[in-house]
């Protein structure tokens, strides 16, 4: 047997390899959906190696066949034979893809339904706050680079975020320390305390005081900012932004503003100005505005800021912002925002 040329040899080698690795990466479960479809070219490849191994080792072999009405011979006639029986396998194929698509869809679409399903259910001794701080995100689809995901867990258990967003009143009073809200949780923790930990100096609140000089109260959706006081040392937070996103009216208490889409691009928008101007700002925990002092329809507001969130990375394909986390505090919010991340088709989920 005559050696084979070294290019012969370079070319069958890439040829095997590419189909190597092509039917490797189409078996990812993320693709099971076009599984099938994917061994054509992984087929093609297979035997257009397997035809140049042949016909270099063995020259003097002969294939002959007819195909579309010419006469095809040698390695031609080879790697055609193999080409027509692959298209003829792979004709059948197609309604096992749609089948493995089908079968997909319909298992994120029944595992969606399971959480909004214990999201809406009433639960016995109302909703049970997180313990346990852990992080779920997914990014845009076509767009690596911007993510969208869930914090769970309690605001002060927060650790290594850049931006904390606090939900305020239109008139920037922040709650007192010992209330049970992101407010007070971002006032006492940013404050400076003494060795038994009281609060010696209200940091964060007499700065956002000094922001709101000459004014009683700022437009629905405006954002101010403020460094994080202690919270930089503890839990490496780099800014506070305060947004307005209640409203008060005296015998009424608090409700949501009417556009909370507005108050995400306006966070958002001021984390890039900020980004821009030079600051490292790469992700931001966002708070489900209005769910708690203003009693706001959770679904609805969850739904309302994943949007709004989405809708921005869209429009500003350039933002720094890597990453925005929704923070659930309860399990009925955790199931609620898991829910909406996962029905999101704006959302990727592929691995």
């Amino acid at each position: 047997m005559p050696p084979m040329s070294p290019l012969h040899l370079v070319i069958t080698a890439a040829l095997a390899v590419s189909g190597i690795a092509l039917q490797i990466w189409s078996s990812a479960p993320g693709r099971a959906e076009r599984l099938y479809a994917l061994q054509l070219p992984v087929i093609l490849l297979y035997s257009l190696a397997a035809a140049l191994f042949l016909f270099s080792a063995f020259p003097d072999s002969l294939t002959e066949g007819r195909a579309l009405g010419f006469g095809i011979g040698g390695a031609a006639g080879f790697a055609a034979f193999f080409m027509m029986a692959s298209f003829a396998w792979l004709a059948r194929t197609r309604q096992w893809d749609e089948l493995a698509a089908n079968l997909k869809k319909t298992t994120r679409e029944n595992a969606a339904l399971h959480r909004q399903l214990l999201s809406e259910r009433p639960p016995v001794d109302g909703p049970s706050p997180l313990t346990q701080c852990t992080r779920y995100e997914l990014p845009l689809r076509g767009d690596r680079r911007h993510r969208v995901g869930i914090i769970t867990g309690n605001l002060a258990n927060v650790l290594g975020t850049d931006v904390w967003v606090n939900p305020e009143n239109t008139r920037m009073d922040m709650s007192r320390i010992d209330e049970p809200t992101i407010s007070a949780t971002i006032r006492f923790h940013g404050g400076r305390r003494d060795d038994v930990g009281h609060l010696v100096r209200d940091t964060i609140a007499l700065e956002l005081a000094e922001r709101m000089t000459g004014r009683s109260h700022v437009p629905a959706g405006t954002v101010l900012v403020t460094g994080p006081g202690e919270l930089q040392e503890s839990h490496q937070v780099r800014r506070i932004l305060h947004v307005a996103a209640v409203e008060g009216e005296p015998g009424s208490g608090y409700r949501p503003v009417m556009d909370l889409e507005r108050c995400v691009r306006n966070i958002l928008a001021e984390v890039d100005r900020l980004a821009t101007a030079g600051e490292t700002l790469r992700s931001v925990v966002l708070p489900l505005l209005g769910t708690g002092a203003g009693n706001s329809d959770l679904h609805k507001t969850v739904n309302s800021l994943l949007a709004a969130t989405v809708a921005y990375f869209r429009s500003h394909t350039a933002s720094r912002i890597r990453v925005v986390y929704l923070l659930a505090y309860t399990d009925v919010q955790a199931a609620a925002c898991r829910s909406a991340l996962d029905a999101d088709p704006e959302l990727s989920r592929e691995n």
